[in-house]
């Protein structure tokens, strides 16, 4: 038996080529596609600024009334502290617990609220406030009032360097008001209670002109401050 022997021809690189892109696109499955679909484009309707809703006219009179006896109070530095704890445990401090209600606001601003005048003007006077050695603003609420609210915090400066023969309340609320809102002077120690804006670098050293024109340094101490 004789066995014919057969030469086979390799076949060109471009045919091995364009068959094996053939076989792979019969290969491949029906819902192969060569690109994704193209995903459905849904509409946005824009807001109308004129769009405002009209809100009905109540009497309000009673809300108000216990608005009035409220305080606003506001955390700058939380580290870690919770404002759930400062309104568990500031009424016990002020010793008006059982009389006054606290309540989160967000963006670590809280209210409270008094039973009577009394015990609201109690904390006022404790000014500067603080917890877990944080101070914090506290003020009495007002109308219409936004999230920075409250922006001042109220201390007992002492100042160093002016004379004790100018001691006179108009020379040192003249130069409190440089500092803040001058709300009280204890002429006697050379002492202002002030509120000072907190978005505002605290001053500790200043110059001042006497009646006499001597210029001198004066440093200021905040009571209290933490």
């Amino acid at each position: 038996m004789f066995f014919r022997s057969l030469s086979l021809k390799p076949l060109p690189h471009d045919s091995l080529i364009s068959r094996s892109i053939s076989m792979s696109k019969r290969m491949r499955p029906s819902w192969y596609r060569d690109s994704p679909p193209k995903q459905l484009s849904f509409a946005f309707v824009p807001e109308e600024e004129d769009d405002v809703v009209i809100l009905p006219q109540v009497d309000n009179s009673a809300l108000l009334g216990r608005l009035q006896l409220s305080l606003v109070g506001r955390m700058f530095h939380q580290g870690g502290r919770s404002t759930e704890a400062l309104l568990s445990f500031l009424p016990n401090i002020w010793d008006v617990e059982g009389r006054v209600r606290g309540v989160s606001l967000g963006d670590s601003r809280f209210q409270f609220f008094f039973e009577s005048e009394t015990d609201l003007q109690k904390v006022l006077n404790k000014r500067p406030c603080h917890f877990s050695k944080w101070s914090f603003a506290l003020e009495r609420w007002e109308s219409h009032i936004g999230i920075s609210f409250p922006d001042t915090m109220t201390f007992w400066i002492k100042t160093e360097g002016i004379p004790a023969e100018f001691w006179e309340e108009e020379v040192l609320r003249n130069f409190g008001a440089s500092i803040g809102a001058v709300r009280r002077v204890d002429s006697s120690k050379g002492r202002l209670q002030i509120s000072v804006k907190v978005d505002v670098p605290f001053r500790f050293n200043k110059n001042a002109q006497l009646p006499n024109g001597e210029v001198v340094k004066v440093k200021v101490f905040y009571e209290k401050l933490f």
